[in-house]
């Protein structure tokens, strides 16, 4: 159930097909949001706007031969750059330097498209800053980013800059539970992302189903002050520290549930992540002050540090337990 991306942006996807309509597309544009807001997606429809040989009222059909290739990452004329490992090299930036000054191989224009932008090294954001100053033939830039105040400012100014909003909680709820998944899954999965696919990704993986359901046995003997939480942690938890996006995941999920008891704290029928335990959750927070409810939140997002330095990752779970039950308990 993918959105395409006239629905997740309607206006966004109808501006640029007046603009390129009326000639007016500009230089350089930087499309900045969350994961799951379309900005690749995007970027790849106002280049199929520009190419597509059979567009209907200033829609792309999608069919023809140009239409495909740029959805498929293969034509010639459209230029697309991501990070190498962990960051994009000056030598990437000097590749599309190269193609900048080239000519159009199917056509007279070229675009060029700037994944992660926040990801530029200093030289490569300076070699970048070069073009976006004087830019040179027929060509349009877009840059895409999840974080704007990463990017050089000198850069953001010499853009055309759009932030793209996700769906509201209520709108991808109502669409996951559409797809089958029910209301507290879903209320589950918005947790953790506000990205539909994303989502029912997570909703189909028998291992995330797995994890929450132990995640959630553990902080349930955290809640009954039994330190066989502690001993959980070797023989349930140990088996998701295999790579760090799980280690994420199993943080993410235990971010979600000491944010529940603390907003539990306030607010006796708020919007919980883990909706089909909210009596348990309710029950355990009326037990506990608002202090330690709120300290308890700390804890995790320390833990999120230490991980960060690279700490063993089962010394960390295995502290934030006794710390958990010391907190909720003493």
């Amino acid at each position: 159930m993918k959105q395409t991306i006239t629905e997740l942006q309607p206006r966004l996807t109808e501006h640029f097909m007046k603009l390129i309509e009326a000639g007016k597309l500009s230089h350089a544009y930087l499309f900045a949001g969350p994961a799951g807001t379309g900005k690749s997606e995007l970027a790849l429809f106002v280049a199929q706007i520009v190419f597509c040989t059979d567009k209907q009222a200033g829609m792309p059909c999608g069919r023809c031969s140009e239409c495909r290739r740029i959805a498929d990452h293969g034509f010639p004329d459209v230029v697309e750059v991501a990070p190498d490992g962990a960051s994009i090299k000056v030598d990437q930036i000097r590749f599309l330097k190269a193609e900048f000054s080239k000519s159009g191989v199917e056509g007279t224009k070229k675009i060029f498209i700037i994944s992660d932008a926040e990801k530029m090294t200093a030289s490569a954001a300076n070699s970048l800053l070069k073009f976006l100053e004087e830019p040179s033939g027929d060509v349009c830039a877009f840059l895409l980013t999840e974080n704007a105040n990463l990017i050089l400012p000198t850069i953001i100014s010499r853009c055309q800059e759009f932030e793209l909003q996700a769906l509201g909680f209520d709108e991808l709820s109502e669409k996951l539970q559409q797809a089958g998944i029910s209301k507290d899954k879903a209320s589950l999965l918005l947790g953790l992302t506000d990205s539909l696919e994303i989502a029912i990704e997570l909703s189909k993986d028998d291992g995330f189903a797995a994890m929450t359901a132990d995640v959630w046995e553990w902080f349930k003997l955290i809640m009954t002050n039994d330190l066989r939480a502690f001993v959980n942690v070797t023989t349930h938890l140990k088996q998701y520290f295999s790579d760090r996006s799980r280690q994420d995941m199993l943080l993410d999920l235990i971010v979600l549930l000491v944010r529940d008891v603390m907003l539990l704290k306030f607010e006796e029928h708020g919007r919980t992540s883990f909706a089909m335990h909210h009596d348990e959750l309710r029950a355990f927070s009326e037990k506990i002050s608002t202090q330690r409810a709120c300290q308890a939140t700390e804890l995790v997002l320390d833990s999120r540090k230490l991980q960060a330095i690279n700490v063993s990752f089962q010394n960390i779970l295995e502290t934030l337990t006794l710390k958990l039950v010391s907190c909720y308990h003493e």
